[in-house]
């Protein structure tokens, strides 16, 4: 679906009802992901489970967990929660810039990372985590708190109005540590064009819990197309303009794109964070759960 932002850009975007059929598809892929930081953070523990809370009953929930005296009482299904079950706080930043709007497959870079964001959520969600949902560019901001209902959330993403703008990671970067607690694992969804890694990676890895890097890359980011020719083209100041031969040009732009993705990866790796690309239509749950895990995909 088609419509204009602000500016009067054009922004491709899932409707709200095909984000949320879109995600809910795809999102089982990752449950097991969720679930194994559970056990993972049990066993590093090795603490017992101690109660701390009872919480409304809800979909996934161990049946033996359900207090039936309370049941009785009030009628409202409840179960007992304790402190080795709570998991963390999922925040799940968004690009929204002007570059995540380019898109020359079925889908543009924003609706799928919008797509990501949606199966992240559900699959922290059904795992019990607090979710919230970070939109931002250098003139979108929307932040909302862990604990987020998912569909307010879907609703905000779909909303073609916070989409657009530059990219202003300094300003995020303060904004994400003012407003979410350092237990937080955070996931940045970008394609990480015309960002320095070396500006933010080092604060957000050293204050959070973990910080993924999902970068988000339509193919002509990577490879210019064949048999363009010449064509105008601004320099990155947007002052310029310049006739250039793309055919020329092509070795030396994949040459550069290389050594821009080593670096991001290398700062990610520096500080112990895990980075890794996709290109927009590859079966993002099946590769993001081998990445972690399987021999078949290397982490980037």
């Amino acid at each position: 679906m088609v419509d204009k932002n602000s500016d009067g850009i054009k922004v491709n975007m899932y409707d709200f009802d095909k984000l949320v059929q879109e995600t809910i598809i795809n999102s089982n892929k990752l449950k097991e992901y969720f679930r194994m930081n559970l056990i993972y953070h049990q066993l590093v523990t090795g603490k017992g489970l101690e109660f701390d809370k009872i919480k409304e009953y809800y979909m996934g929930a161990d049946p033996k967990r359900i207090d039936w005296k309370k049941f009785a009482k009030s009628g409202d299904l409840m179960v007992r929660m304790f402190k080795e079950e709570r998991h963390f706080d999922i925040i799940i930043v968004l690009d929204v810039s002007d570059t995540m709007l380019l898109g020359t497959t079925d889908v543009t870079k924003n609706e799928y990372a919008a797509l990501i964001a949606g199966i992240f959520a559900t699959a922290a969600i059904e795992a019990s985590d607090n979710v919230a949902v970070v939109m931002h560019s250098d003139k979108v901001e929307v932040y909302t708190d862990p604990g987020s209902e998912l569909s307010s959330m879907m609703v905000l993403v779909a909303d073609k109005a916070n989409y657009g703008g530059g990219k202003e990671w300094n300003k995020l970067t303060q904004s994400l540590v003012l407003n979410y607690r350092p237990e937080s694992i955070v996931f940045l969804i970008s394609d990480f064009l015309d960002t320095d890694a070396d500006g933010f990676i080092p604060e957000l890895a050293s204050y959070f819990s973990k910080v993924y890097g999902i970068m988000v890359r339509d193919p002509v980011d990577n490879t210019l197309p064949q048999g363009v020719g010449r064509m105008y083209v601004k320099d990155v100041t947007g002052k310029s303009v310049y006739l250039a031969d793309l055919n020329r040009l092509r070795e030396a732009y994949q040459t550069q794109v290389l050594i821009d993705i080593t670096k991001l990866r290398d700062v990610f790796r520096q500080y112990n964070q895990l980075f890794f690309q996709i290109i927009p239509g590859e079966d993002f749950g099946r590769e993001f759960i081998k990445s972690l895990g399987g021999e078949e995909v290397i982490i980037t």
